[in-house]
């Protein structure tokens, strides 16, 4: 039998709504969604323009991404994983703390795994939610630790010391794993300990206290203008339909970058093997050279959408690229290479030299932030 008076404390808090988790899980996914669009959140410039911890970026005043990163997530087994352990502990914290403390927790405890980042490894972009998750262990330990005798004695089985298991085992991945940044872990997990030293849990019947209520305004009115800075500061990729569901079944390293340049590549090589088939009369070569065309134009059809002018040159590109398969075909069919033949490929390579030379144009005025650089030779 429970006794009634740790009944009424069960149920008091259980009761509370954890809101503001269910806030937090959903900004996850509509940032990662995003992310999505500018063409997958492995890439390293569209991870950059979204606002992940990057200490070079902080210095040149951009203070937003200390809050930014809490939200973002590198891959979707990244996103997967953070957003699990928030739907677990989360509630837990609120409806202990309630809503108007956990927002501070959940946040402060944030920015201080950012925070342990930015000052152990300057040199990396991080970012993730594992800092403030960490943080939500550490109000937990400390929660049990402060209260072990004014809380029900079943209920400390989850917290204190009942969740140093979970905390060491994550640490020691951390520590093994070199892609994860455990100066985060640690600075979460110290900063949620320190503020559940300090804070009081809320108890059962009382109402969000007007100070902490402030404070909790404030903060999430700070993650408001810190994502109002990364819409007014960003320059990555455009956000497009067209590579929603790439960006969201991205899992490798493999960026929408890479994926646009290696498909331009591609479309060049089939481009100058074709034309010098077709001029050299090599036409039983010419078979091959249409199977290779055809995967390079279904290539260009699934590229990622970078900006504006970039989907208007591979528009172009593609054009050309059918006009080159068409011709190909005809002179199979015909078995001789006509002057109209020749006309038409002289037509196609004044296209496809033009189309290059506005391409090369882009890159050099705006390739840059997409990570798209031209090599010359010296």
């Amino acid at each position: 039998m429970i006794p009634e008076d740790h009944f009424d404390f069960l149920h008091a808090v259980w009761i509370r709504r954890s809101s503001y988790t269910y806030v937090f899980f959903a900004l996850n996914i509509l940032v990662f969604l995003l992310m999505a669009l500018a063409g997958g959140s492995t890439n390293e410039h569209t991870l950059m323009a979204f606002g992940v911890k990057s200490n070079a970026e902080i210095a040149k005043g951009q203070w937003w991404r200390f809050v930014t990163p809490i939200f973002i997530h590198i891959g979707l087994l990244h996103l997967f994983f953070n957003s699990y352990a928030l739907w677990i502990v989360g509630p837990q914290v609120e409806k202990l703390y309630g809503s108007g403390r956990f927002v501070i927790l959940y946040v402060l405890t944030g920015v201080a795994g950012v925070y342990g980042s930015y000052a152990y490894h300057p040199d990396t972009i991080s970012a993730g939610a594992s800092g403030a998750i960490f943080g939500l262990f550490g109000v937990l330990l400390a929660f049990g630790i402060r209260y072990r005798n004014s809380v029900p004695p079943f209920f400390k089985r989850a917290v204190g010391t009942g969740v140093l298991p979970v905390i060491v085992i994550n640490l020691i991945i951390g520590f093994t794993i070199p892609a994860i940044d455990n100066s985060a872990h640690i600075g979460g997990l110290l900063a949620g300990a320190a503020l559940a030293a300090v804070i009081p849990f809320q108890k059962p019947g009382n109402e969000t206290d007007g100070g902490f209520r402030s404070i909790q305004i404030a903060l999430l009115a700070l993650i408001a203008v810190s994502f109002y800075e990364v819409g007014a500061h960003y320059d990555g990729p455009r956000l497009s339909v067209r590579n929603l569901t790439r960006g969201l079944i991205q899992i490798g390293t493999t960026s929408s970058t890479e994926d646009f340049i290696e498909a331009i590549n591609a479309a060049q090589k089939t481009f100058d093997d074709s034309t010098r088939e077709i001029e050299t009369r090599r036409l039983t070569d010419l078979t091959s050279t249409r199977a290779e065309i055809s995967k390079s134009i279904d290539r260009l059809r699934k590229v990622p959408s970078l900006a504006a002018r970039s989907d208007e040159l591979i528009s172009d590109l593609l054009r050309i690229m059918q006009e080159q398969y068409d011709l190909i075909q005809d002179i199979q069919r015909s078995g001789v290479l006509t002057l109209a033949h020749a006309q038409r490929l002289k037509a196609n390579i004044v296209k496809y030299e033009k189309m290059m030379d506005a391409f090369t144009q882009w890159v050099d005025s705006d390739g840059k932030k997409y990570g798209i650089q031209r090599y010359r030779r010296r």
